[in-house]
């Protein structure tokens, strides 16, 4: 069997000097400890993943580690990719998304990534590149990597209809009965309600008509928490 690679003990490295165990790190990131752990204990790539140095970055940072640790394990130095300033707090992965930059001076700066389907039809993300943009709600001030989406279906009412606008931020930890936009392998998407977890299954609910979702955890690839919505913006 090989070794790991050098970017998993330099990854452990890193977070041992956080003074972060490897569930409190797990549970930050919403995943289970099992699939942390891949990246300390079995990892073999050269390098890690960019979403997830990304959001090792902005959680390891509140200990003191510069972001840029972390993204030298993907294989970016600074001149090439400044780390953006992240929360102390950190949730699902990151994507390309989070680079989105707004044309200055219009007082409108949270990127919306296009329109959500609520139906079992599932919807599709853009990745990174915003339809329009809209005024920031003041939840979500500071949050660089925050973004909207809209509804289109009606899985989800009486709590979300269409049109509506939905606020995200992709740091806020997944908690039991929290409302998520859930990113699967496949590009599609969900929204859904998220009730729980396991290595191995994701559980959600839908409104209407109201049913419990079971997917794959192997078929999710991101829960993105939703933190509140509006009619328009």
């Amino acid at each position: 069997m090989s070794e790991i690679s050098e970017a998993a003990r330099r990854l452990k490295q890193l977070r041992e000097r956080s003074g972060l165990s490897m569930r409190q790190v797990a549970d930050a990131l919403g995943w289970s400890l099992t699939r942390y752990q891949h990246y300390e204990d079995r990892y073999k790539r050269r390098w890690l993943p960019l979403d997830l140095a990304r959001q090792l970055g902005g959680l390891f940072e509140s200990r003191g580690i510069d972001p840029q640790e972390l993204l030298a394990l993907a294989g970016l130095e600074a001149p090439d990719l400044p780390a953006p300033r992240m929360g102390p707090v950190s949730g699902p992965a990151l994507s390309a998304r989070d680079l989105v930059t707004p044309p200055p001076g219009l007082g409108r700066d949270l990127p919306v990534l296009g329109a959500v389907k609520g139906g079992s039809e599932g919807f599709y993300f853009n990745e990174g590149e915003a339809k329009e943009y809209v005024l920031r709600p003041t939840g979500l001030q500071g949050v660089a990597n925050a973004f909207a989406l809209y509804v289109d279906g009606d899985s989800m009412e009486p709590r979300y209809f269409a049109g509506e606008m939905l606020y995200v931020n992709p740091n806020r930890p997944i908690t039991k009965g929290c409302f998520v936009a859930i990113e699967l392998a496949d590009g599609q998407g969900l929204i859904k309600q998220f009730l729980r977890r396991s290595d191995d299954l994701i559980v959600l609910r839908q409104f209407n008509p109201p049913k419990d979702l079971r997917l794959a955890a192997r078929d999710v690839k991101r829960l993105y928490r939703i933190t509140g919505s509006a009619e328009t913006s």
